[in-house]
């Protein structure tokens, strides 16, 4: 059997080419579980500092808002690439094993019957299925490059929105990290800190009744009577009241 060198050199470079398209069917769904992680970094981040963020006032308020308001916009539109990117889209593949077989039986009777020797039927039979072959492989790698280069454009957005989002968690992480190191707090901090410093002023001792101040400064004869004292006037020691 003669071989061409034209269909060895085309049937070795379309398949390699059809394997290696038909493998990166599967990349996309090795990428999901770096989406995954991201995102749950992200609300593990976001749940640390939630209090911090929803006693803002002023213009930190607005600026946590808008960094919060970016980072869910780029984790949707993250979202929204990433379904597109695993979108089910149908594959070019080559004819099964079983329609080739079928096919050559029938190129090799056809031969056959038109008068060739059974040897010359089957090498024809054979170059024609390598034929078949190197072109359903040239028509199905081109037509899945396609696809996945549709795929790995979506991925690349949902990867740059993904950044995106991180980037913004990380801004308004840190920016309570500065916060707190420079000592300044939120309005709930603010109101403890006074009532701290309210508590921490102890009160001076009260002023005294009238009554009281009268018999502070009388001693104990303002407050108890002696019992030998006589109210009526009468002399000492006679027992009388």
């Amino acid at each position: 059997m003669t071989t061409d060198p034209e269909i060895d050199y085309l049937e070795k470079l379309f398949d390699d080419a059809y394997r290696k398209e038909t493998d990166q069917e599967e990349n996309v769904w090795r990428s999901l579980p770096f989406f995954a992680a991201t995102l749950a970094l992200q609300l593990a981040d976001l749940a640390q500092i939630r209090d911090w963020v929803g006693g803002a006032e002023g213009w930190l308020f607005w600026l946590s808002l808008a960094l919060l308001a970016a980072a869910a916009l780029a984790t949707f539109a993250a979202l929204v690439f990433l379904a597109q990117s695993i979108w089910p889209v149908r594959f070019r593949y080559v004819t099964s094993e079983l329609e080739l077989a079928t096919y050559l039986e029938t190129v090799r009777t056809t031969a056959i019957q038109s008068g060739s020797l059974p040897e010359d039927a089957t090498d024809a039979a054979v170059t024609a299925a390598r034929t078949v072959m190197v072109q359903q492989h040239a028509v199905g790698a081109s037509s899945n490059r396609l696809i996945n280069q549709g795929r790995a454009n979506r991925r690349t957005r949902a990867g740059l929105a993904t950044l995106a989002s991180v980037l913004a968690v990380l801004v308004l992480v840190g920016l309570v990290v500065v916060f707190n190191l420079h000592g300044h707090g939120t309005a709930s901090s603010a109101r403890q800190d006074i009532t701290e410093r309210r508590d921490a002023v102890q009160p001076g001792p009260a002023p005294l009744e009238p009554s009281a101040a009268a018999a502070n400064a009388g001693g104990l004869q303002g407050l108890v009577e002696r019992p030998h004292h006589d109210t009526t006037g009468s002399r000492p020691g006679t027992g009388r009241p």
